[in-house]
This record gives structure tokens, sequence and C-alpha cells, in this order.
């Protein structure tokens, strides 16, 4: 986030670097005839010479079709000489290796005073209690928001599918199996799957959930993976050793136990529109592009970065990383090019004003004009996997108990991951326990989107304990993902991100133990969350890891790691403008003589000593040169992710999605079909509404003079359709609408737990002052009653009544609880499932187009939350009220009730 120059010339002075300027003339020169030698490339990463054993190997055709360039290209390209080339050409290989560029580490790693930043706190509850911002930067950049991430943005609870097929153990010989450390019995697979199967052919209900498949206690013999389709739940009853255990066993080793996850996102990269800003702030939600009538509210695209050489420049992540170390292992890195780093935003599109594109989770990074800018495509998810779950298993891979740790090669005969989902949205992973897998108890892939993963454990990894192993919980893509409330134990990388890994991102209230380091792990993964993680004997990172690897480079940008515990966490601070890690809080115990060793290992990969990039140690856990707040204590709030959460939904809906405890199914308290005698439930504000039942449903009509007719009549041509019944507490309101009219003028409303203030002779029965609303004038309603409002405008409005007072003056934001919401638009014909979960505090409304199943719009207010500072008074009783303007016309039916 400095003011940058090349990272060349920065640690050279004028006469150095004359001098090696110099010496890299002569040492091209001697090397000119490698230079020029002929190679042939046919994929990998290795060329041959035309002497080369296996060139010679292959026949005349195959020798033919190979890539052919000088050995200078295929260097410039990350390619090097196979193993088997003469010895002759390898010798002139070793005269062109790269020089090292930057200075070598201290002998003893300096301890500086900790200055705190002028910007603290960063991010910190305001007078109401509520989070307040600042940015770090004077281009607008912020920290991001988390709490849209996981199944449904963590709006509502995972929900509890009902049960569909119930299977036991099966019984057979169980018998030793060979130097496996499980026996075998009977294989359940078939099954097992053939039960999923089963329930994935029924129809889905309108969230696209079609049932659990329950496996009742007991142990299940499994000899291949499970694939769970769309729609459906793997469940056990409970993830001890009395419960519901799984054992895999794999003839090969390696693959995924279970695997969850259909179809692909379609792109269509060939309709994109560039971004017409020169900058992007990092946590933005809105951004413009050149022409914005391709897109409509609703739509799902790809926010795509469009980096050049100047970024990766500016990074340090062109041919320096070869001059980290530089000599045999620099020959090795792979310099990144703009090619394989466009980074890919999945979005939905909120709104659309103008040339102004508003999404509904903000950008975890920054996108510059200088650095390329960026580009908006649409993007298909409709052939996704949706609502599959994982719950309530111990599942376990056998393993053969000879096999020895040699390397990378020992293949211990057991499956590498658990829980595998990739092109599946929506979805979940719950109290799960898995022992003995390779890699991951569960790993994220491509095309996935708002996953959740909680109350899970990683136990017992059986495998080799370097690269590529023992990821216990993994986002190795997609976007949207929480994991929450997990344990890790022996792992290699406890919480990781993967390569180009765009998010949110979060790992919140979890512990590993006996664990390494948990980070974005390589090639620029952004906006991860570590929230309240503890690990006594690992650490938390976000750096460039420079030289690592194959030039893992910077692995991290915009991770926030808040009141977390560890022996050692490490922030760095990217190059460019709008990128930084941040380290914010500290939980653990107070201590002397912290280990220097995160500082040393970032540093030196990364090339930084004796750079203005150069991370610091502090005596502190916290240290590096990101930023860095409160390293000897914890901040406010505890969480960051529960409190935004909070802020953004309210405490009572917040607690419900975090409990995931099981609510108890909502009872039917009214129900109308909507086909026979309206007045028996129903009683009417407005004297030129019609209403007319038969088999379809209830005709529901205002009246025909609008306002450019007549500004004064028009009010008598609004009309309100009240139930006779009252509701208290928590409720949810369902019903099916039919719209008839194609009028362009006014829109419907619907209005919940509506009674009067109380102040003669608006009583709080509304029913007893029916008679003063015979012309019924909005302003009577939004004057004189307590209730909320969902008005279906062409955005969503949800309101708060009264907003004005008795003497009619306006109150401030005139109630309105935001945001408005796009949603698309009702149109004529066509038939729509309204569902309304109403809770103390907060406000679901769930929009469905019944013929396609589409859903238009699925969004939580924070009733609390009213514009212009208003003090909340919460909506607990009364009617619920259809309303038309003049001139609407639908048809209701199946109105129902429930409380919860």
């Amino acid at each position: 986030m400095r003011p940058t120059f090349s990272f060349m010339t920065r640690n050279l002075c004028l006469p150095a670097l004359g001098i090696l300027l110099c010496l890299v003339s002569m040492q091209r020169t001697s090397a000119q005839t490698g230079e020029d030698t002929t190679v042939y490339h046919n994929g990998g990463n290795r060329v041959h010479v035309v002497d080369c054993i296996r060139f010679q190997r292959l026949g005349a055709a195959a020798q033919a079709s190979m890539q052919k360039m000088t050995l200078a290209a295929a260097r410039a390209q990350g390619l090097a000489l196979c193993s088997k080339c003469p010895a002759d050409t390898a010798s002139q290989q070793q005269t062109d290796l790269p020089r090292s560029w930057v200075s070598p580490a201290p002998a003893t790693i300096p301890t500086h005073a900790f200055e705190p930043s002028p910007l603290q706190p960063l991010v910190a509850p305001g007078p109401d209690g509520k989070l307040v911002y600042k940015p770090y930067s004077d281009r607008g950049d912020r920290i991001l928001d988390w709490s849209q991430t996981g199944y449904k943005q963590s709006n509502v609870p995972i929900p509890v599918v009902p049960v569909r097929k119930i299977i036991r153990p099966s019984h057979g010989e169980i018998l030793p199996d060979g130097s496996m450390a499980y026996p075998k019995g009977p294989d359940s697979w078939a099954e097992i799957q053939d039960a999923l199967q089963a329930v994935g052919n029924l129809k889905p209900d309108s969230l696209g959930i079609k049932g659990a498949v329950l496996l009742s206690a007991g142990t299940y013999y499994i000899n291949e993976s499970l694939q769970v389709p769309s729609g459906v739940v793997l469940r056990g009853e409970g993830n001890a050793a009395d419960g519901t255990r799984l054992i895999f066993r794999t003839d090969k080793g390696g693959g995924n136990a279970i695997v969850i996850g259909e179809g692909e996102i379609k792109q269509f990269p060939e309709n994109a529109i560039r971004i017409a800003d020169d900058y992007v702030p990092s946590g933005s939600y809105e951004l413009s592009v050149t022409d914005a009538s391709y897109f409509a509210a609703g739509d799902f695209v790809y926010v795509r970065k469009t980096v050049n050489q100047q970024w990766i420049d500016e990074l340090g992540m062109g041919e320096r990383l070869r001059h980290i170390r530089g000599g045999e292992e620099g020959a090795k890195k792979k310099p990144w090019k703009p090619e394989s780093f466009q980074f890919m935003h999945l979005r939905q599109i909120e709104a659309v004003q103008g040339n102004t594109l508003r999404l509904r989770v903000m950008l975890p990074q920054s996108i510059a004009k200088e650095h390329g800018g960026g580009e908006v495509f649409p993007a298909d998810l409709g052939s996704l996997a949706t609502h599959c779950g994982v719950e309530s298993l111990l599942i376990v891979s056998n393993y053969d108990t000879r096999v020895e740790d040699t390397g990378k090669s020992a293949n211990f005969m057991n499956f590498r991951t658990a829980v595998s989902i990739s092109n599946a949205r929506d979805s979940w992973v719950r109290n799960v326990r898995v022992k003995h897998l390779q890699f991951a108890a569960v790993a994220l892939g491509k095309g996935s989107q708002q996953v959740t993963v909680r109350d899970c454990a990683y136990l017992e990894p059986v495998g080799p304990n370097r690269g590529g192993f023992r990821y216990a919980f993994v986002m190795g893509g997609g976007t949207g993902h929480l994991v929450y409330n997990c344990y890790s134990e022996d792992a290699r990388h406890d919480f990781a991100g993967g390569a180009r890994t765009m998010g949110p991102f979060a790992f919140v209230n979890s512990t590993a133990v006996r664990g390494q380091q948990s980070e974005p792990h390589h090639r620029w993964g952004t906006g991860f969350l570590y929230d309240n993680i503890r690990t006594k004997d690992g650490s938390i990172a976000a750096i460039n890891r420079g030289d690592s690897g194959t030039g893992h480079g910077w692995s991290a940008a915009n991770t926030v790691i808040w009141n977390s515990d560890a022996p050692s966490i490490v922030v760095f601070d990217p190059e460019t403008d709008g990128e930084n890690n941040f380290a914010i809080g500290y939980t653990g115990d107070k201590k002397e003589g912290f280990d220097a060793n995160g500082v040393r290992y970032a540093n030196t990969r990364s090339g930084y000593w004796d750079t203005p990039q150069q991370g610091k140690f502090y005596g502190y856990a916290l240290m590096g040169s990101g930023y860095i707040e409160s390293p000897d204590a914890p901040v406010a709030p505890l969480s960051l992710f529960e409190q935004q959460l909070i802020d953004r939904i309210g405490q009572q809906q917040a607690m419900r999605v975090l409990s995931d405890a099981p609510e108890a199914a909502p009872q039917i308290i009214f129900e109308d079909p909507m086909t026979g005698d309206w007045k028996e439930n129903w009683f009417l504000d407005g004297k030129h509404a019609s209403l007319r039942a038969s088999a379809d449903g209830l005709f529901f009509s205002g009246g025909t003079v609008t306002k450019e007719d007549d500004s004064l009549a028009y009010h008598a041509h609004h009309a309100v359709l009240w139930t006779k019944k009252e509701f208290e507490g928590d409720i949810n309101i369902s019903y099916e609408m039919r719209r008839i009219d194609e009028s362009d003028y006014g829109t419907t409303l619907l209005y919940i737990q509506a009674q009067g203030i109380g102040t003669p002779p608006y009583l709080q029965d509304i029913s007893t002052w029916n008679h003063l609303r015979e012309v019924p004038d909005m302003g009577i309603y939004f004057t004189y009653m307590d209730l909320l409002s969902l008005s279906f405008r062409e955005n969503l409005r949800n309101k708060r009544y009264p907003w004005r007072d008795e003497e009619l003056n306006w109150y401030p934001g005139r109630g309105l609880i935001e945001p408005m919401v796009d949603y698309g638009e009702i149109l004529p014909g066509k038939t729509y499932r309204v569902q309304v979960e109403k809770r103390a505090a907060s406000l679901r409304l769930r929009l469905v187009e019944k013929d396609s199943g589409h859903c238009m719009i699925d969004h939580t207010w924070n009733t609390d939350a009213i514009s212009g500072g208003i003090e909340p008074k919460r909506i607990h009783k009364g009617r619920i009220g259809l309303r038309h303007m003049a001139t609407r016309q639908f048809v209701y039916r199946n109105f129902k009730v429930e409380q919860f």
C-alpha cells in the first residue's frame, strides 16, 4: 500500500548497479551458446534438446508435434531442461543461473518499538453499538464485511431437511483386512448411493430442497466415493463412536470420500463491458461501467480484474522472483504472468442506476485503471447443485499401517479428502468429524458459493507431512464461504486458502492443535478473515511468501486476523495502493520472549531485508509490515464476524443463525385457500374495491381513478383487505399471487401486524375504526398505525409505521429500513409465491416465480435499523393487510400464517 519503485534497483546504489549490469552482460555473453540451443516442449515444465534420451524415444510424429523454441525462450516461460538432457547442455544451463538481488537476513532480528497507527481504531463500535469503519487509504479502501459469508449469506439458519429415506447398517461378516487399520465388512455403497439418487429424483421445494437420507447409528463399510445430488442431505445420528460411522476404503489411494456438486457456471466473456472508473476501492459495493444497459438487478456476473505487467512488477512478482535466492533455486521459480492472474469475482447485482452497478456483496480488492482495470460479464448459475448437506457423521478413511512416510510418493491407501464441494451453492457440512485423511476434512473448490462448514473436526491425519498434504479446512476456490467453530489437529495448514481465491472467506471461532501455519497459502488470495482463531503451537499469516515453492509470491491481500491467539501472527503490506493485511487485537497470554521467526521467514523469502517493505518485530505475537492494532490485548467487538452479522440482520436473527439449534416446525394458525366467501376471514377498507372468489382464488382490485385523473378523488380508489384475526409474536406468512392488471400506476403493499397507535379514535384494534378508512388515504396508515410494510415497487421498500407524528411532521427517513432492494418486476399473467418471515427484530422476504422456480429475491432486513436514527419500537401483534393502490388487480390464493 506504500509508494513503490523498481524492485531491481531498490536496494542498489548507482555504482553497485553499474557493476551488476556489467556482470549480467558478461554472464549473458559467456552463455550465448546455451541461450541459442534449440529445445522441444510437449507440455509440463520441462524441455528437451535433440540429443536427450527421452526425446529420442519418441516417434517422428510425436517429435514433429512438439513446440520448438530456444533455450532462452523456454527459461523465460519458467521451463527447465529435463534431467536426462546431455551433461554439456546442462552445464551450459548452470552458467546462466540468476543472481540474487536482495540483502541477506541479519544474524539477529532486532526488536522495534511499536507505534500505534493514527487510524486506530480502524473498526470499532459507534455510539449506537454498530460498527464504524475508517478508510485505510486516501482512495477510500476499507475493511470488508464478512457477514454475508456462508449458507444464504448467513441471513437464515441452515434448514432442517425432512427425511425421505432411512438406511440401517448392513449385516454381514466383519473380517481383518490385511495391514489395513480397520477390518472390511459388507459394502453399503450401492444401497446408500441408490437412496441418495432416489431422493435426488424427487421434486424440489421452492428452495431447491428434496430431502434427506438418514443413516441410522452404526458402522457402514463403503468402498467407493459417494455423490450427494442437488437438494439432498446425507445425515447420520451423531459423530461420536456410538453415532453413525462410515469407514471408507479405496484400492488406489487418494480421491474424495463424499462429493457434492454438479453442472458448472456458464461464463459469457464475449459480452464483457469495461469498468469505467479510474479506481474502484477495496470494499466497494458499487462500480461504473461504460454501458449498463446489458445488466439488470438479480443478474449474476463476474467482475474480472484484468491486471497488466505493471501490477505484477509493482508487487515484485515478475522476474524478481527468480532473483531472491538466485542460483539453482532461483532458476526453478516461475514469474507471474498477467494472463494467469485475471481475477474473477462472482457477484449478483442488487441494483442498476444509470451506468452504476450496485453489488450485493462487496469486492475484496481494488481495481485500478493503471493496473489494467477490469470488466463485467454475465454468468449463469442455473446448473449448479444447491441445498446439499452432510451432517452428523463420523467419516473414517481406512489406511495401510505398513506404509512409512518416505516423501510425497508415499501412498497410505487412504482417501485424500472427506467432503469435496465444487459447483454447488448454498450448501453445508455440519457436525462432522473426520479421521485419517491425507488432505482435508472439507475442501471447497471451483464453482462453489456460500457454503457453511461448522462444528466439524479434522482428526489424526494420515499421509506425508509435507507440501500438498494436511490442509484441514481449505478454501481452494469459489467465494463466500464460512468455517465456524471447527477443530484441526496435526495439520500443516489448518485453515487455508488457495491460489487466486477471491473472497470474502471467513474462518471464525476455530482451534488448531499441533498445527503449523494457517494462511492464504499462495498467489494472491483476497478477502480472508481469521476471527478468534486459537493455535498454541502454530502461526497465522498473511504475507508475501516470495520464492517459496515455485514462486508463491504474495499469498494474501486484505486479510484480517482479528482477536486471535497464536505464538506468531504475521501480516505484510502489499505494494499496491488499495491492499493491506491487518492484525487487530490479541487474545493470548501476555509473556516475554515471543519468537521472531515469522518476520525472519517472510522478509527472507520475499527479499525485503533493508528495504522499505521490511517487516518488523515488536516483541509481541503480532508482527510484520502490515496494519497492526492492539498487539497485546483484545479489541471490541470480541468477534468481528458476529458483530457485522448482528449489525446487518439484527441480534435475534443473528443468534438464530449462529446457534444452529434446531427450531420446532412452525404451527399453522391461519389458513384460507381464498376460493370461498372472503368475508368469513377478511374485512375491507375502501368503497371502490372489487372482490370476487372463484376456484382460481380471490380476485382483488382497487378502484380506477389515479392521482393523475383526480388528485383528491383518487384516495378513495385505494383499498386494503385485512385479516379479521390478529397475530402475535414471530410469524411466517405465505401466499400465492397472480397479477392481472397491466397498469404502470401505483403498487401493492403488505401490511404486517398492524394496530392503531392507541390514541382515540385510533385504537389498537383497527377494526373499531374501520369506518374512518372508508376513504383509505395512505396518510391515515403511516400516521395512525403501528405496523411493518413491504412495498412491491421497482425496488422493495421495508418501512416502519408511523413515519409521521400526529402534528403531521415527517420523521427522519420516513420510517425506511434500509436497504431498498431491486428484485426485478412482478409481471402480468405470472404467479408468484410470497414468503415473509417476521421476527422480533428482522424481516425476511422470499419471492419465487412459481412456474420456473426462479427466486427473485431472498433478503433479510434488520428491523431495528430504521433510518434517521429513530428509536425502534418493535412490532409484536396485529392484523395482516393486502393493500392495492388504484388500478392494481391480483388474484390471491393459499394464504397461510404460521407461528414460530
